[in-house]
């Protein structure tokens, strides 16, 4: 080997050999910016996931019926808590193995807080709304004392210090809790998987996602393992669920029931960034989503006095309705079975004397950015600036540049605080444009998603939609930009498509509209096909 070749492979050896020393460095470094998970993993109750050798006894005289139907047997005395509860939990225990939509039960406690909730009819005392009826909450929300883990690994041990504000609502009106259900990892996607829990499955097909993130809160809502389910929503969580598994689900107008700091575990860093996120309940029929609503505004009265009325009549609404939201020379594309029960829905309206006028707001990709960068603030402000910068690259890499992100990628790698105050002013001029619309427009009626419930897709692959393929966040583009200006949103089911999966729409109705739009859907209840029971196993 010439002297020449030999220095120039030991200097190219040195060179490899510092990348790889710096390389190496550089990924100590990162994994020293890790956080510690907290405690230790959970230990499961594994046996919710497990098919019983031997079935628990379960009457069929409560399971299945309404929250109003239960509460009104217990308060008449013709049924106790104790009796429901307890048909309640052996149901879950036969059959939660379908859909991993429970992840904890809270057996003792709920029989004995349905035991003192009988006592409590004995003695002749008020009642609640929710008097010794079963529920299910959301694992995001704390339950003193309960694993409140968000299914990721960086929460594992964490248990609530105290009740989310929400709990403490539907408590107070007599509610018995019976156990906690499944969540995407950190609520952040519209499947509902993660690190701590099985995955969970679609009711009517287990090839399928419930939706997510109150995956496990629909599942079980839709498979009559309890009535009602507390949930929350910050870019569909509450409505894409509901229309996956086929029954109600109200996103609330946020503020109207305040800031609950207690509705993810931890430390909940800068309050000022807490925007979008809102609780609401998920239910079968209307009459039980009312109730459930109004359990949770008896916490607000503040809030309750603000909402807007129902029209006198259903003639008496303007309703405007879109399928496929066009912006620039694009549009958000929807499958064929959706805007069908979409326009059927509309022609139903429309020979019952109600105005209906095709329409759509403006700003619709301002409003996607709005969302993307108010979450950014919400969801990174923990994160550190390397991994918020690398992840703002590798998003910039992989944009088709459909949407304008180019802010959004910004603001990801640097979350200045300062510049916050100019987003939050934009906001609200987004909102004061989409009152503006509703000045025009009782309510707006849309698809919740591109389609109905996807297969599993852990991955995040492009979705097919009527053979052609769509993005796998652009399948869920619709129902976060009423997220991004705080409006109400109401999830109706439609019945099923010809594969028997639920279809639903979204009813979007002005700020503090939730009244009205519980009303109008009660009104036109008898004109679609609303919840229907999943296939018996």
């Amino acid at each position: 080997m010439q002297p020449r070749t030999r220095r120039w492979l030991v200097r190219a050896a040195w060179a490899v050999g510092a990348l790889v020393a710096i390389a190496a460095a550089l990924a100590g470094y990162v994994y020293s910016l890790l956080p510690e998970p907290i405690g230790d993993p959970p230990t499961l109750q594994t046996q919710l996931f497990e098919k019983p050798a031997q079935p628990l006894p379960v009457s069929g005289r409560y399971v299945g019926k309404s929250a109003t139907e239960l509460a009104a047997l217990i308060k008449s005395r013709q049924a106790t808590s104790t009796e429901i509860v307890r048909e309640h939990l052996h149901h879950i225990r036969n059959t939660n193995h379908r859909t991993n939509a429970f992840v904890w039960l809270f057996e003792s406690q709920a029989l004995a807080a349905a035991a003192e909730a009988d006592r409590k009819v004995a003695r002749g005392e008020p009642l609640g709304r929710l008097h010794g009826v079963p529920v299910g909450v959301k694992e995001q929300f704390g339950i003193e004392g309960q694993p409140q883990t968000v299914n990721a690994t960086m929460f594992q041990g964490f248990r609530a210090a105290r009740n989310s504000l929400a709990v403490d609502a539907w408590l107070a009106e007599g509610a018995i809790v019976v156990g906690t259900t499944n969540v995407s990892r950190l609520l952040f996607d519209f499947q509902t998987f993660g690190e701590i829990y099985p995955t969970a499955l679609n009711p009517y097909d287990p090839a399928r996602t419930p939706g997510g993130s109150t995956g496990g809160g629909a599942a079980a809502v839709a498979s009559g393992l309890v009535p009602l389910e507390l949930g929350g929503d910050m870019g569909g969580s509450i409505r894409v669920p509901a229309a996956f598994c086929g029954i109600y689900g109200l996103k609330t107008t946020e503020g109207a029931m305040g800031l609950d700091p207690q509705s993810f575990p931890g430390v909940p860093g800068t309050l000022r960034y807490k925007r979008m996120a809102v609780s609401g309940p998920l239910a079968r029929n209307v009459d039980d989503l009312e109730l459930a609503w109004n359990a949770l505004m008896s916490r607000w009265p503040e809030g309750g006095a603000r909402m807007l009325e129902p029209k006198a009549s259903l003639r008496d609404y303007r309703v405007a309705h879109l399928d496929e939201w066009a912006f620039g020379n694009d549009r958000v594309r929807v499958a064929g079975d959706v805007k069908a029960g979409l326009k059927a829905l509309i022609d139903r309206l429309g020979a019952h004397g109600v105005i209906t006028t095709p329409a759509q707001p403006g700003d619709f990709e301002a409003m996607v950015a709005m969302h993307r960068m108010l979450s950014s603030y919400m969801a990174f402000e923990k994160v550190p600036a390397l991994f918020r910068r690398l992840m703002a690259h590798r998003l910039r890499s992989q944009d088709e540049g459909r949407f304008d992100y180019r802010e959004t990628f910004d603001r990801l790698a640097d979350l200045d605080p300062a510049r916050y105050d100019d987003l939050l002013q934009r906001r609200d001029a987004l909102t004061r444009r989409l009152e503006a619309f509703f000045a025009d427009h009782d309510l707006l009626i849309l698809p919740v998603a591109t389609g109905p419930a996807i297969a599993h897709n852990p991955q995040h692959l492009p979705i097919d939609v009527d053979g052609r393929p769509v993005a796998y966040w652009d399948y869920f583009l619709l129902p976060i930009v009423f997220n991004a200006t705080g409006h109400p949103a109401l999830t109706v089911p439609l019945g099923l498509n010809a594969q028997g999966l639920p279809l639903a729409v979204q009813i979007v109705g002005p700020m503090y509209s939730e009244r009205r739009l519980i009303a109008f859907a009660r009104a036109i209840e008898s004109l679609h096909t609303g919840w229907v029971a999943p296939p018996a196993k």
